[in-house]
């Protein structure tokens, strides 16, 4: 997916709005003396993979500490905000990105649409659930293609807006679900990056599937090139939200360890502008690159050979049950 289609700039500056309300609200989180999200929200962790207890501390950010574990690669917060937490921060959280989505619905209809088109190579059109659907832009997509649509959110507002459009929703935690049906497929749109325990709910998700049901994830990518050059001043670094962040390895791993083979897997969005800017001693997000002066980072690594080498900067995989 190319980052031409819309200036870097001129993106995260339509974004600012919800950056702020997400910045604000986590503040409220820290402890000010140690300017840390304060205790008795955190607990300690072991490797979200392979349960190692050996780490490298990798940065701080917003509050809170990102670290790699040795074994197996993984990059995770530790400590992190308990699960019981993090559901109450959920919430009571609201980052408008329904208005992001409606505001750039030429970025996200051709995303949502590609991956889309990555599950009906696999499989045909059935029924179909999007977990952490806020407002429903994804499913009315999926809905025009054929797809039964249902989806779970736990955002108050954004499944307000949800259910207006007629689509099956489920406002409850995925651990106290029952579902009336099987699905085709169930998708999560940049919300795995977000539970602390993938294997539990890989399973959970693995139970609601029809068989030979498939399971779509985009997540960030902490292998690539714009999280391993920007580090810190990248954006996928958020301290409390993002507290698993796969890599290729890692999410290959996860999958086999909760049942699952990969079947397809690919990265997009390639943020070369961001990389540029940030190459170019600006700021990565709202400085400006001129593409009519470059092709690719550096005038070296194009879009294709970072898509080619995994090191976009979200993955796009789709797993299926072992048999």
């Amino acid at each position: 997916m190319s980052n031409k289609s819309k200036d870097a700039a001129l993106l995260h500056s339509e974004r600012q709005f919800s950056y702020t309300l997400i910045d604000d609200y986590h503040s409220q989180f820290l402890d000010k003396k140690t300017g840390f999200f304060s205790e008795k929200y955190v607990s300690y962790r072991k490797c979200p993979v392979c349960g190692a207890d050996d780490t490298v501390k990798i940065l701080d950010k917003s509050g809170g500490t990102y670290v790699k574990c040795r074994a197996c690669t993984m990059v995770y917060t530790n400590p992190g905000f308990t699960e019981s937490a993090l559901i109450e921060y959920y919430q009571k959280l609201d980052t408008k990105q329904g208005e992001i989505v409606s505001n750039e619905s030429d970025f996200y209809t051709e995303i949502y649409t590609g991956g889309l088109m990555c599950i009906e190579e696999k499989q045909h059109t059935g029924s179909i659930l999007d977990m952490g659907c806020s407002t429903g832009f994804f499913l009315d997509i999926a809905k025009t293609r054929g797809w039964r649509t249902a989806g779970i959110e736990l955002g108050i507002k954004e499944a307000e807006e949800c259910k207006t459009k007629g689509h099956k929703l489920y406002t409850s935690i995925l651990e106290e679900l029952v579902f009336d049906e099987g699905f085709d497929a169930i998708t999560l749109w940049d919300v795995f990056e977000h539970l602390l325990d993938g294997k539990k709910y890989l399973r959970l998700l693995g139970d609601a599937l029809n068989p030979n049901g498939l399971i779509f994830l985009q997540i960030p990518n902490s292998g690539a090139l714009a999280s391993k050059v920007m580090r810190a001043s990248c954006r996928m670094f958020d301290g409390l939200e993002h507290v698993s962040l796969y890599n290729p390895k890692t999410i290959h791993m996860l999958a086999d360890l909760s049942g699952f083979e990969v079947i397809s897997m690919r990265t997009v969005i390639s943020e070369v502008a961001v990389v540029n800017n940030y190459l170019s001693y600006d700021d990565p997000y709202f400085g400006k690159s001129d593409y009519d002066n470059f092709s690719g980072i550096l005038n070296v690594l194009t879009e294709k050979i970072i898509h080619d080498s995994l090191l976009g900067y979200k993955i796009q995989v789709i797993l299926r049950k072992k048999h």
